[in-house]
């Protein structure tokens, strides 16, 4: 009875897709789970050789759908592509809700200030102060080739140094195992002595594992 009612308890991947579960990871699991690459820079496998392989087709076949006149005003595969805008929006939910929100509350509560209060959107009562949490997110592809082409959805030869207004972001390769290069390189932050130099580089990550 005991095993049947902790089944009935198990969220469903549409219940958190649509952040109607919270979900709440062990720390301990975690340790063993994840490396540490530097300060704030953490990695681990997150998505199966196939799926990233369905995923690369998927994009391929869209960008060379977009060369044709009746979708050219789309303009997929000439800049990065959004996974809301072709029906993916759901991938980026479930990375999302299972693994960033659930994982920053441990890793970043301090340099970030995020809640680890186990509560999934907006800002939440944690010892009588209110602390944000994650509560958006945006998911896209960028496809990087040595000869760029928009037929295959690389169309850039690198990314240049750059920040954001995220707080935390995932970073996950999806390219082919003979593909080469495809470092991440890490920048001192604005407003600290490190501004603007390279404080760190992770050599290219295997196909599907992400850093966060």
């Amino acid at each position: 009875k005991s095993q049947k009612s902790q089944k009935q308890m198990l969220p469903t991947v549409e219940e958190i897709v649509n952040a109607k579960a919270p979900v709440d990871l062990d720390p301990a699991l975690l340790e063993d789970w994840m490396c540490q690459e530097m300060f704030d820079v953490y990695s681990f496998p997150l998505l199966t050789n196939e799926f990233c392989s369905l995923v690369r087709k998927t994009l391929r076949e869209l960008s060379a759908l977009a060369e044709t006149d009746e979708f050219s005003h789309l303009q997929l595969g000439r800049r990065v592509i959004d996974l809301d805008t072709i029906g993916l929006g759901w991938v980026t939910d479930l990375l999302f809700h299972l693994f960033i929100q659930p994982i920053s509350r441990h890793l970043f509560s301090t340099s970030e200030k995020l809640a680890d209060c186990g509560h999934t959107t907006g800002d939440v009562e944690c010892d009588s102060e209110t602390i944000p949490i994650l509560d958006w997110r945006q998911g896209y592809v960028a496809g990087y080739s040595a000869n760029p082409t928009t037929s295959k959805g690389a169309t850039r030869h690198r990314l240049v140094p750059h920040t954001d207004d995220s707080e935390v972001t995932l970073n996950c390769c999806l390219g082919e195992e003979n593909f080469e290069g495809g470092n991440v390189e890490f920048y001192g932050l604005r407003g600290t002595p490190e501004e603007g130099q390279l404080v760190g580089k992770v050599h290219r990550p295997n196909v599907g594992t992400a850093l966060l």
